[in-house]
């Protein structure tokens, strides 16, 4: 509880010290900060709009197949529903055992298809962290940014004049207009 207080005072002292600076200076004495609103930036980023429609249009794709799979899978349920009245129990047990493996293979398709849309969004998050971290390093060369906060998790309040999510949307959006040139 201590360290907690401790620290929250003296990120409060830094911030309090930081806001008399003007973003893109930093002196002797205080530090030149800024934020960045990854929400916002998810929004104004054309190249993370690209790819979560990619990664929407997959998802529906596996979605339609799963919907198949449990279409089929209710029709041999509906089948061996109705059969079974009539067969011996030798038949039915065979029917039952098929109806098994079969749905055990559209568990197995469900599981596939599960595990390859969540490294789809793994794959997707990588990339945009990647150039995130590429147009911050860029910014903080440009300006000498001491710090570079995220906003949702790390910021109760921050001055308009310290937000760089424009600028940094500016640099990712024009680094993938040169990576779609060359």
């Amino acid at each position: 509880m201590k360290l907690t207080k401790t620290l929250f005072l003296g990120a409060l002292a830094v911030l309090s010290m930081a806001c008399t600076q003007t973003p893109s200076t930093a002196s002797a004495d205080g530090l030149n900060i800024g934020y960045l609103r990854l929400d916002s930036l998810t929004q104004i980023y054309t190249y993370h709009q690209t790819l979560v429609d990619e990664f929407e249009i997959a998802a529906q794709k596996i979605q339609a197949e799963l919907v198949r799979g449990q279409e089929n899978l209710q029709s041999e349920y509906d089948i061996l529903s109705k059969a079974a009245p009539r067969l011996s129990k030798l038949e039915l047990e065979r029917a039952q055992q098929d109806f098994q493996r079969i749905q055990g293979q559209y568990s197995n398709l469900e599981q596939q298809r599960s595990g390859e849309l969540q490294q789809l969004e793994s794959t997707m998050n990588d990339i945009v962290k990647v150039q995130v971290d590429k147009a911050v390093e860029i910014i903080q060369a440009e300006r000498g940014m001491d710090l570079i906060f995220v906003y949702e998790s790390n910021v109760l309040y921050g001055a308009e004049a310290l937000d760089l999510t424009h600028a940094i949307a500016d640099i990712l959006n024009n680094m993938n207009l040169e990576s779609d040139e060359e």
